[in-house]
């Protein structure tokens, strides 16, 4: 996709008609299943495979199973919380203690890093896909429709990770410059979800106030997939040669008419010999404002497109440092329910014990005939998170078997029970 000269985005603006339309084209294929955990339950059951008292004992299951991920989380969730309160830009007890105790930047490097990777564990659990380095540098000095063309020092961080889910093909509205009065729909790829993972260096220069101690989490919504390296920090606006042109060319031709009248009025004035210098005087400093205009529009300019970056990113942005943590969590206990529920379901209405190879490939074609997308289903997380719980059996020949659902809602019990003594 080109990109757009960002002063012509000003008046070729997107409006607040940002959708994603039902049923929308994915771009890419992934493990994100995108669907609420009742609505997903309620699909499986208007399939008509099971008896009415299985679909019973199913919903009963799905109940205990809700639960019991919520506590098998738990107990993570806080362990993470403790860690990362250390290096939490938001934590107000942090900022005192800085102010009296100086930290160790090698503890909290090691912290950082801890709690990072800790981190990866949830977003995997919650179906993200990280971006590689190259993927990331791809959309630098890139934009779409509604971004703006940056620069981006990847020096300038300890540590970086960018993670996305959700890759759909989105809608948004623009008004033509030549037409403003319409309304256009543009279909652009975008990811549903992009979560920043960022330490800085502590000799990092920034115009973020971002502190090295500190690890940072961001969350965003409906990014273009072009416009990744605008949720950077350490960014600089890259200005267009339509720009520069722009704002070099006027000045350059009013700085050559101050030259020649300068010379000019210079010849006339030593040939009459009157007030010579104040005249050249004058005019140098006519030159000189032309100099300073110069300047002054290249730094409107810029602060131009950082007003087109702030406005594009408003909207967009879900959530910060913690409260992250706490987002993410919920999203990947609803992407365990959904896994677990549909491997459930998938061997439940086998006629027969299931290896992994076909297991993956009938919960992917139920997941086709009931959302109609095309999702890369984890079997092995997930039949190894169904063992533990003790959902289903493994034969020697390497096949699966659930248990009844009402067995299956007894094991749940069981494991939860055992948990809680554990923690007591």
């Amino acid at each position: 996709m080109p990109s757009i000269d960002p002063l012509r985005k000003l008046l070729q603006h997107s409006t607040t008609g940002e959708y994603i339309a039902a049923g929308a084209p994915h771009w890419d294929l992934e493990p994100y299943i995108a669907l609420a955990c009742d609505q997903l339950q309620q699909s499986l059951l208007d399939r008509d495979e099971l008896s009415a008292d299985q679909q019973a004992a199913v919903r009963h299951f799905g109940q205990t199973l809700s639960a019991v991920l919520h506590h098998y989380g738990r107990r993570g969730q806080a362990e993470l919380n403790r860690r990362y309160v250390g290096i939490d830009p938001d934590n107000e007890g942090v900022r005192a203690k800085n102010c009296e105790v100086e930290q160790d930047d090698a503890e909290i490097n090691a912290a950082a890093k801890d709690c990072t990777e800790r981190i990866r564990r949830v977003l995997r659990a919650a179906n993200y896909t990280p971006l590689s380095r190259e993927q990331i540098e791809s959309t630098v000095g890139i934009a779409s429709q509604w971004g703006v063309p940056l620069h981006v020092d990847f020096d300038v961080f300890t540590q970086l990770a960018v993670y996305t889910r959700g890759d759909i093909v989105g809608v948004r509205t623009l008004r033509p410059w030549h037409r403003p009065w319409l309304e256009v729909p543009v279909e652009v790829p975008v990811y549903q979800r992009v979560v920043v993972v960022y330490q800085l260096q502590q000799d990092a220069k920034s115009d973020w106030a971002a502190d090295p101690h500190h690890l940072h989490l961001r969350m965003f919504k409906n990014i273009p997939r072009l416009d990744v390296d605008m949720l950077l920090p350490g960014t600089r606006v890259k200005i267009s040669w339509l720009d520069r042109t722009k704002i070099v060319v006027p000045s350059l031709g009013g700085i050559g008419m101050t030259i020649w009248k300068i010379v000019r009025t210079a010849l006339l004035v030593a040939a009459l010999s009157l007030y010579t210098a104040a005249v050249l005087f004058g005019l140098i400093l006519a030159a000189l404002g032309y100099i300073v205009r110069s300047v002054m529009n290249y730094f409107q300019t810029r602060d131009r497109y950082m007003l087109n970056l702030t406005r594009s990113l408003y909207h967009q942005k879900l959530d910060s440092n913690a409260g992250v943590i706490y987002r993410l969590r919920e999203e990947a206990q609803q992407q365990r329910y959904s896994e677990i529920l549909l491997a459930y379901y998938a061997m439940l209405t086998n006629d027969e014990a299931i290896s992994r190879r076909r297991l993956k490939r009938r919960v992917e074609r139920i997941l086709r005939e009931t959302i109609d997308i095309e999702v890369a289903f984890d079997v092995s997380k997930t039949l190894e998170l169904m063992m533990l719980l003790g959902i289903c059996t493994q034969g020697p020949d390497e096949r699966y078997r659930p248990h009844r659902p009402a067995q299956a809602t007894e094991h749940l019990r069981a494991w939860w029970d055992a948990q809680s003594l554990e923690d007591d």
